[in-house]
C-alpha cells in the first residue's frame, strides 16, 4: 500500500513527542470500506488504544462525508491521559455529530470487566506492535507506551475484545509479525482466541496484517 494518504480528512491534534503513522489513517479508511453497507444508527462502537482518537474520528469523517449512518455511541479507550486534551481538540475539529463521543481513560485489561460485557457492535484498534525485550526502548516512557505492549499484552487485548464484543459484532485490528524476533503474531493470536474469536486476514496495510474478528459460535 502506498504511504501517501489519498483520503485526507483534517489536521489532527497530536502530542509532538509521538506522531501517528499512516497505518492509523489507512486502517480507518479500510474499515469504512468494509462497512459501507451497514446501518450503524443504533450501534455502540469502540476504538481501543485510541490515542488522540484518529482511527475512530477518521472513520466517522468518512461515514459523514458519504451520507452514511453514524453510530449512537463511540467510546475511545486510552490508558495515557496526555491524549485527552488532543482528543477534545480533535472532537471539536470534527464538528457536530449525532454520535456521542467519549474519552475512556482505561487500560484494555478493563474490557474484561462486567461493565463491558458484550457492549460493542463494532471494535477497531491499532495497538502497539512491539514487545518488551524485543526492540530498543526510547528514553521517553510516553513514546514507549505508544510503541510497545507495556501496560498489558496481546493476550489481554484479544481477550478484552472478545469479552466486550457483542455476539453479532465485528472487530478490526492491525497486528504485525516480528520475524526478526521470531514472532508469528497470527499463529499466536489464533492460539489465544481459539474457541472465542474467529480471525480472518482480510488485507495488508504497509506490511501489517489487517484482521477481521468475529465471535465463535
Amino acid at each position: 500500500m502506498t504511504s501517501i494518504n489519498p483520503h485526507y480528512t483534517f489536521n489532527y491534534s497530536q502530542p509532538e513527542e509521538y506522531r501517528l503513522s499512516h497505518d492509523s489513517i489507512f486502517l480507518a479508511r479500510q474499515i469504512y470500506e468494509q462497512l459501507t453497507h451497514l446501518d450503524l444508527t443504533q450501534s455502540t462502537v469502540l476504538d481501543v488504544c485510541s490515542g488522540s482518537g484518529v482511527v475512530g474520528m477518521d472513520f466517522l469523517f468518512h461515514r459523514r462525508a458519504n451520507n452514511q449512518s453514524l453510530p449512537q455511541i463511540f467510546d475511545f479507550l486510552e490508558i495515557q491521559e496526555i491524549y485527552k486534551e488532543h482528543f477534545n481538540q480533535n472532537k471539536q475539529s470534527l464538528g457536530e455529530l449525532p454520535t456521542k463521543l467519549h474519552f475512556v481513560h482505561r487500560n484494555y485489561n478493563d474490557l474484561q470487566l462486567d461493565i463491558f460485557r458484550e457492549k460493542y457492535d463494532l471494535i477497531m484498534s491499532a495497538p502497539p506492535y512491539f514487545r518488551l525485550g524485543k526492540g530498543k526502548l526510547s528514553p521517553s516512557e510516553f513514546k514507549n507506551r505508544c510503541r510497545f505492549f507495556i501496560d498489558s499484552d496481546l493476550k489481554n487485548l484479544l481477550l478484552g475484545i472478545a469479552f466486550s464484543l457483542k455476539k453479532s459484532g465485528v472487530a478490526y485490528i492491525l497486528l504485525r509479525d516480528l520475524p526478526e524476533h521470531g514472532l508469528d503474531v497470527i499463529h499466536e493470536a489464533k492460539k489465544i482466541c481459539q474457541d472465542i474469536l474467529r480471525i480472518e486476514i482480510i488485507g495488508d496495510i504497509r506490511g501489517t496484517h489487517f484482521l477481521k474478528l468475529r465471535a465463535s459460535f
